[in-house]
This record gives structure tokens, C-alpha cells and sequence, in this order.
């Protein structure tokens, strides 16, 4: 029998434990012996393991259970295993910040990584039960281990032998505070206010007699503004748009650039914006992406003003070893004493940080390992149409991403927590030597080769992975792509991949252009992406904003069937703010369900549903029961077809379906057939029914509550959440749907006792029912009439033809 009150910390680990370790654990674990069963596998991201979840996490993983557990209910074999993205630079920065070692060690310092990472998986499993997420924990995998290593330097030497690999100097991304190269996913952009210099750069007159040295008196200048004086020491060449009046005349010759002794050619570029600051543009090596695009297409000299540490390089003169804002600093001084300054505007300016850090970004030519990936784009853009996206617009911004790429994939990050590049680089013959595949998983760094070619000791790689090269296998990972042939093609590709709509450009572009690559397949056939959650302030949550809501202190105060609830409130694609409200609401919900079941338990003690069903089903049931078993049929329909669909706010028409149609109505118009005995059998075996089947179309959703119901009012049953229990429609005649005027007329005279302040439980003198002239309805009207009377409390109830329908009472 149900407890009077829902105890839902208590029961919610109960059936955590049941699921994880108990009798029901093997329904969440992939059959590997089912060749009976269509497979359902799903890409589950895998979190970086930070120590903790957040709410986009809960958000993320309580859509990927809601799936799970249909599909399973839906007879599908689901496949929903869950890995670890734990490598990285934000783990490496916690280990040097709490054991005060440095990366000169580097196998003990990634021993510490890793002792620190698995504390943090701990701590984030434990959450992730707390919401009632079971994936197929006996399928987990983590980036760090020797297997995954081995998978990713295979697939890297499959790159390199189809021509795809290769070492470069080349300007890239790099962030000084964290010391390392990064892609430029990896990068944010903020607005911040700046100041736009406008200089002086004098025309090289070394043809005019007397002017060539003394640049403060020849007026023959431009100006040009830039909101970087610190790169000026890299200038080398000035841009003009060639339609532009006011330049055109200049075309190809030369300025001085100052504080400097070099000169550098005036070019025509049709890019140039001549409506920004002067219409010039100082080209340095490397201000933007723009820079490294001209340079490259004008093979400009490439000068190197900032070095890896965010410091101005040796060939700056008396400004190296300088900060850049101290450099900036320094040179507008300077500048100023040249009076070569005319003037200076502020200006609102977007500024690429890195995500991790938050420090400002630079662009530095170093050598790093490069993927080839612009040559597959068209392939790409092919490929991605024939994945279905949800919502579908979200393939734009794939189409975006890959549009506007300029260079190749940077895949070397300068760390040591990380998946070691496998491969050997001969500085003789400028050779890349890769690992041998029976040596894998490798770390070059503390396996000497000689070269097989000139027998010259070999450079090892001594960087790590980009986190991308990690995690954009994951389809492989799942599928057991270098492990077992058959089992790869039983999953491989997998149903589908969620994520959110920020690693699109990322996680979705790297995983299906190596995926790609290496099996000629696409590596999902859908693409369900979250968006994500901010503060109640409608602001993306942050620790100095003060939003931040920790998961943990709002599942222990509402439940975690409350918080799946506020899951379901959000559409695919879309940002939403955090809405108490919303969790509440589902809190309250569970406590009608809760009540509502239990007073069906309490009145169905005496009633054998296996022994009479069929009977009482076929004969003896009301149009009211028909009615609310019609609805349910609409309801389980519509549920069905939502979750085919990822529409998770059916949520809504589902606690709508309980509260009114069900709560409001159904159980208000059939309570005195339990206490009067007329046709008492026909409304348990229909409340019977009706509780098995939400039961079921719920379970998804709030699986706490519709277990410990189910187990509760089904005795011995197996889980509610077993495989194929998905409810079937009863196939009920839609014409009784029509009974909702007898639903009205109830509804009606709550309104009245309501609005003149009478008691539900009070009886009113005479309902009066004024029907359209319609045959289907009055036939319903008349045979619910003692329904109607009982349930609305009236001593009275008169049926009177009319062309409108309406309801009228007497008190």
C-alpha cells in the first residue's frame, strides 16, 4: 500500500541502487546476444571531468535517459554507454596549483592527473544517479586509458598513411597564460573598450634630395589606425582598397614604419574596409586572422613581435621582454614624443580570450602538427545534410563553421596530460616517421628510434592531442571499431548523437570529419542538440554574477522527478533560464499522481484484474470510462509520437492529461460508483487501466515515481521500465471522445459552486443542461446523466433542447 506521503529522497535511492546493482540492473545493459532487436545506440557525450556537474549537464543527461528508456520500453536494444573526457589543460592547471609540481616531470605529474581525475569521475557519477541518469555504466570508457590511447594514435597513423598529417611552422592560436597552441573553437569573443590610434606613417622620399632622413618634416604621410601600436615592430606591408580616391595614387610605393628602420610597399587589396578608421590597414605578422590570410596570399615577410610568453619578442629592440599592455604602453609614449600620434578615439572592440583561461589569445607561427581538413569540406557539407538535426536550422550553423574555416586543424597542444602525437620527426630528411601500430598505445618521448632512412636519431613528438582528437571518435569508441568487426557493424553508425549547440563547431565538425575519414560513413543518423541554461537573471551562470544553482541543492530540495520535469520545459536548439517555478510545478505534479494512485490502490483491494477483465472490459463499461480510455488512447498516441521526435515538453500534455482530465474529472465522476457499488467493477477495472498505462507512458519522464507506484499497485510485475512495456493504444472508439460535454457540465457547476461560494461536497437543488439537437451527444448527455448528478452534488438534473449548448444551476 502507498504511504500517505511521497518520500521521494528516499524512495529515488532505493530505486537507484535497484537499477545500478539490483534485480532490475541488467534492463539498462546492452544485449549483446539480442539479434532480434533493432539496436538503438546512443553517443553520449562525455563530460570533461571537472569534479562536478552543472545544470546544462543535468539538462544534457536527463534527455539522454528520457530516450534510453523509451526506446527500451519501445523494444529497442539500447546501447547507452558513458564515457570521460579527462585530459586536458584545466586539470593539468589544478594539479601544478595543488601539489606545487611542475611539468618537467612528466610521469608523475600525469600520475597525478589521473589519481586527481578519477576522484572527480566519482564525484560526477554520483550525481549524474541523482538525477535517475542509468546509461550502461559496464561500457564506461575514459580518454586517459591505454585503450583509448591506442584508438586514437591508430587512427591518427591511418591519417597520416591516406596523406592528411603533417608538421609545419605556421601562425596559429596560441594563448600565453596557458602556454600552448589551441583550435579555434577554442576561443571566445568578448567586447571590451579599446583605443583606435590614428599614426603617422611617412612616405619613403629617398628620391627627394634633403628629405630622406628626416621624416618630422616631410609632410608626404598617411595615417593609419590601429588598435595594436605594439605590433608595429611587425608591420610588414600596408593595405588600400583600390577603388578608394583618396589612395589610389599610392599604390605601390613605400612608408616608413615608424620607431623602426624598415620600409614596407603600399598593395591594393579588395577586402580592405574604407570605411574603418583611415581606410589603411597596417598588415603585421600576426594581429588577426586577417593578417595570416594576406601574408600568406602575398607571401609577406613573416616577423614574430610576440613570443609564446605573451612578451614582446627579441626583435622589438628596446621593447622586448615587455608585457604587451606594457609595450603598448611604452610605444603610444614614444609615438606621442614623434608626434606621430594625431589623434585617438575609443572604441568598442570584439576580443578573441580562451575559453579555459579567459586571457587574451595571440596569434604566433611555432611548429605544430597540422590535419589536413579544408580539402574535405565540400564532403563534409554533403555528408551533413543527410543527418537529421534537431531542431533542423542547427545544420546552418554546421554550414557556417565550415564555411568560414581558413587553415588546417591544429591538433598538437603544448601540455603533457594528453594522448601523445605517435608519431617521429627526422630533422635530416624532414621526414615524419610514424609509430609502429603493435607499439600503440606509445609515448614517443620515452621510446628512442633511429631513422629508417639516413639512421639519424629521431625527434620524438613531444606534444599532446588537442581534447578534440580525443572525443571525436566517440562513435568508434562505443562500437568497438578496432576491437570486434561484428559488434561494430551492429552499432556502427549510431542512432544518435546529443549535445549542445556550442560544440557544434567542435564536437559534431571533428567527430564527423575523422569519423568520416576512417570509415566512409557519417557517424549518426541524428543530431538532437540542447541549448543552454542560464540564471533566473536570463544570464549565463557565473560564480562573481552570483546565478550560479548547484543541481545537487535543488534535487535534495524538490526531488529528481521534479528537476526531469523542468528538463522537459525546454525546446531543442533553444537558451532558457533556470524557473523555480517550473520545478516546483513538477514537485506538486508528483504529489497528484502520488494521491490520485493511491486512492485508486486504496479502492481497487477487492478487485482480480487477471480474473474478470475481459468480461467487465468488453460489457459493462460506462461512456465515462470509455471516454477517459479514449483520452488515454489519444494521450498514449501523442506521447509515442513526441518521444519518436525529441518533443519533450509532451510533458505538459501529459500533467495536464493527470491533473484535469484524469484527477479533476474522471476520478470526481466515478468516486461514488466506489462507495455506492454501481458499476463499481466497470470503473476499477477501468482505473486499473488507466493508472498501468500512465504508469507506463510516464515512466521515462519521472522513473522514481512510476516505479515505486508500479511495484506498489502491480505486485511482482517486473519494472515499469522493462523492455517493450511502452503502452499500445486500446483502440477505443474515438466517438466517446465526445463525452467532454458531460466533462463540461461537471466543470460547470464547480464554476457555479465556486463562484457563489458553496462547498464541492454541498448539493445544489437542479443542474440544468441545455444540449444542441445532436444524436451522438444526447444519447451520452442521458446515460451520464446519474454521473452528472453525483458527481456535481445536484438533487436535480434536467435535459432541454437548444441551439447552443450551456449549463445553468440552482442553489
Amino acid at each position: 500500500m502507498l504511504p500517505k506521503d511521497y518520500n521521494f529522497l528516499e524512495i529515488e535511492k532505493k530505486w537507484h541502487n535497484e537499477w545500478l546493482s539490483g534485480k532490475y540492473s541488467e534492463i539498462f545493459k546492452f544485449n549483446e546476444g539480442d539479434n532480434d532487436s533493432e539496436v538503438y545506440v546512443i553517443d553520449t557525450p562525455p563530460p570533461f571531468t571537472s569534479g562536478k556537474l552543472h545544470m546544462g549537464h543535468v539538462l544534457n543527461f536527463i534527455w539522454i535517459d528520457i530516450i534510453a528508456r523509451f526506446k527500451r520500453m519501445k523494444n529497442f536494444n539500447v546501447l547507452c554507454p558513458q564515457g570521460w573526457d579527462t585530459q586536458g589543460l584545466p586539470t593539468e592547471l589544478k594539479v601544478e596549483q595543488k601539489y606545487k609540481i611542475k611539468k618537467n616531470e612528466r610521469e608523475k605529474f600525469r600520475n597525478l592527473c589521473i589519481e586527481w581525475t578519477k576522484e572527480f569521475i566519482a564525484n560526477m557519477k554520483s550525481q549524474m544517479t541523482m538525477i535517475g541518469y542509468i546509461p550502461d555504466w559496464s561500457r564506461e570508457y575514459k580518454t586517459m586509458d591505454p585503450n583509448y590511447w591506442k584508438a586514437v594514435q591508430y587512427s591518427l597513423i591511418k591519417f597520416y598513411e591516406k596523406g592528411m598529417i603533417y608538421k609545419d611552422k605556421h601562425p596559429v592560436h596560441f594563448c600565453p597564460s596557458c602556454g600552448t597552441a589551441i583550435a579555434k573553437a577554442e576561443i571566445e569573443y568578448i567586447t571590451r573598450e579599446t583605443t583606435l590610434n590614428f599614426i603617422k606613417f611617412y612616405l619613403d622620399e629617398k628620391s627627394n634630395e634633403g628629405n630622406e632622413n628626416d621624416n618630422e618634416k616631410n609632410e608626404n604621410f598617411i595615417i593609419i589606425a590601429t588598435t595594436r601600436p605594439e605590433l608595429i615592430q611587425a608591420c610588414v606591408a600596408v593595405f588600400v582598397h583600390p577603388n578608394d580616391e583618396r589612395y589610389k595614387h599610392l599604390i605601390g610605393k613605400f612608408v616608413n614604419v615608424p620607431l623602426t628602420d624598415r620600409k614596407v610597399k603600399i598593395i591594393a587589396e579588395n577586402e580592405v574596409d574604407i570605411n574603418f578608421g583611415t581606410g589603411i590597414v597596417m598588415i603585421c605578422s600576426f594581429g588577426d586572422e586577417h593578417d595570416v590570410k594576406w601574408i600568406y596570399k602575398y607571401n609577406l615577410e613573416i616577423i614574430n613581435a610576440i613570443n609564446e610568453y605573451g612578451k614582446l619578442a627579441d626583435l622589438c629592440g628596446i621593447y622586448k621582454g615587455m608585457k604587451v599592455e606594457e609595450a603598448r604602453k611604452k610605444i603610444i609614449e614614444d609615438l606621442n614624443a614623434k608626434k606621430s600620434i594625431v589623434q585617438q578615439e575609443k572604441l568598442n572592440q570584439n576580443v578573441g580570450i580562451h575559453e579555459r583561461c579567459k586571457k587574451p589569445v595571440e596569434f604566433i607561427s611555432t611548429d605544430q602538427w597540422f590535419i589536413k581538413v579544408i580539402d574535405s569540406n565540400d564532403r563534409l557539407m554533403e555528408e551533413s545534410r543527410t543527418i537529421k538535426w534537431i531542431p533542423d536550422y542547427m545544420q546552418k550553423r554546421f554550414k557556417e563553421w565550415v564555411e568560414n574555416m581558413d587553415w588546417d586543424w591544429v591538433i598538437s597542444r603544448q601540455r603533457i596530460f594528453g594522448t601523445p602525437i605517435p608519431f617521429y620527426y627526422c630533422e635530416h630528411c624532414s621526414k615524419i616517421i610514424p609509430a609502429e601500430i603493435f607499439e600503440l598505445p606509445i609515448d614517443p618521448t620515452l621510446k628512442e628510434k633511429k631513422c629508417p632512412h639516413c639512421s639519424n636519431i629521431l625527434s620524438p613528438a613531444k606534444d599532446v592531442c588537442d581534447c578534440w582528437v580525443d572525443s571525436s571518435i566517440t562513435p568508434l569508441i562505443v562500437s568497438k571499431w578496432l576491437n570486434d568487426e561484428k559488434y561494430f557493424n551492429k552499432t556502427y553508425p549510431v542512432s544518435l548523437r546529443p549535445q549542445g549547440h556550442e560544440i557544434i563547431r567542435t564536437w559534431a565538425f571533428y567527430t564527423l570529419f575523422r569519423c568520416l575519414i576512417l570509415t566512409d560513413k557519417i557517424p549518426f543518423s541524428n543530431i538532437l542538440v540542447n541549448g543552454m541554461v542560464f540564471g533566473k537573471d536570463g544570464k549565463k551562470m557565473s560564480k562573481s554574477l552570483g546565478n550560479v544553482v548547484e543541481p545537487n541543492e535543488i534535487i535534495e530540495k524538490y526531488g529528481a522527478d521534479a528537476v526531469r520535469q523542468w528538463a522537459c520545459t525546454f525546446v531543442p536548439g533553444s537558451d532558457t533560464s533556470l524557473i523555480m517555478k517550473d520545478i516546483d510545478y513538477g514537485k506538486r505534479f508528483i504529489t497528484k499522481l502520488w494521491n490520485a494512485a493511491r486512492f485508486i490502490e486504496m479502492n481497487l483491494q477487492d478487485y482480480k484484474h487477471e480474473n474478470n477483465h475481459d468480461e467487465i472490459f468488453g460489457k459493462n463499461l460506462t461512456p465515462v470510462d470509455k471516454w477517459i480510455l479514449a483520452k488515454c488512447d489519444e494521450m498514449t498516441e501523442k506521447t509515442d509520437a513526441a518521444l519518436e521526435n525529441f518533443n519533450f515538453a509532451v510533458m505538459k500534455d501529459l500533467q495536464n492529461f493527470v491533473w484535469h482530465d484524469v484527477c479533476d474529472n474522471y476520478l470526481e465522476l466515478v468516486k461514488y460508483r466506489m462507495y455506492e457499488n454501481l458499476n463499481r467493477q466497470a470503473a476499477q477495472c477501468t482505473l486499473h487501466i488507466v493508472l498501468t498505462n500512465l504508469m507506463r507512458q510516464l515512466a521515462p519522464f519521472i522513473p522514481h515515481t512510476t516505479e515505486e507506484i508500479e511495484q506498489n499497485f502491480n505486485k511482482n510485475s517486473d519494472s515499469v521500465h522493462s523492455k517493450g512495456n511502452f503502452p499500445k493504444p486500446l483502440g477505443i472508439d474515438k466517438k466517446y471522445l465526445d463525452v467532454e460535454n458531460v466533462v463540461a457540465i461537471i466543470e460547470a457547476i464547480r464554476k457555479f459552486k465556486g463562484d457563489n461560494k458553496i462547498k464541492l461536497s454541498e448539493e445544489i437543488s437542479r443542474v440544468k443542461i441545455y444540449r444542441k439537437q445532436d444524436a451522438a451527444e444526447t444519447k451520452f448527455i442521458e446515460e451520464c446523466i446519474i454521473d452528472i448528478k453525483k458527481a456535481g452534488r445536484a438533487k436535480e438534473a434536467e435535459i432541454f433542447d437548444s441551439d447552443v449548448f450551456k449549463v445553468e444551476c440552482e442553489k
